[in-house]
């Protein structure tokens, strides 16, 4: 079923159609990464990997491969629950959208959509997470404080 456009919306602009669109898709993807099992693919599968990852400058052949597998997996995933929730989903379509609102693109939907067209961004997310499971990752929560007016 396609998201209902109002009827007092300019014919003449397509833009507010696709806005709509892209909007029920970006809400079905923020859904997505607090979905528990999306949660458990994900970490089991950067889990399963973070120990091959040294940040080092040259890459390993090994690293190009668990990338490539990763990208299938999260796309899969993404594709059958959103086709699933919205039957008229393309994501061709959606890529085109996302192409016309570069300026737009902030958040975890697209840093989690970055890491499947990045390798950089994948590599990176995968030495945090190992980072985060040995323990060594910088705690700037004590840097915070929170001060009562007139403090």
């Amino acid at each position: 079923m396609e998201p209902q456009v109002d009827e007092d919306i300019d014919k003449g602009s397509k833009a507010s159609a696709d806005d709509i669109k892209f909007d029920a898709v970006v809400g079905e993807l923020e859904d997505m990464l607090m979905d528990p099992y999306f949660n458990e693919l994900h970490d089991s599968y950067l889990s399963k990997h973070c120990k091959e990852f040294t940040d080092d400058e040259e890459n390993k052949l090994v690293y190009t491969e668990i990338f490539q597998e990763y990208v299938k997996l999260v796309e899969r995933f993404i594709e059958k629950r959103l086709r699933a929730r919205l039957e008229w989903f393309s994501m061709a379509a959606f890529l085109q959208m996302i192409k016309g609102r570069k300026e737009s693109l902030e958040g975890d939907v697209f840093d989690v959509l970055g890491s499947l067209a990045d390798f950089d961004a994948f590599k990176d997310l995968m030495l945090s997470y190992k980072q985060e499971q040995e323990g060594t990752s910088i705690d700037l929560s004590g840097l915070l404080s929170v001060h009562g007016a007139g403090q």
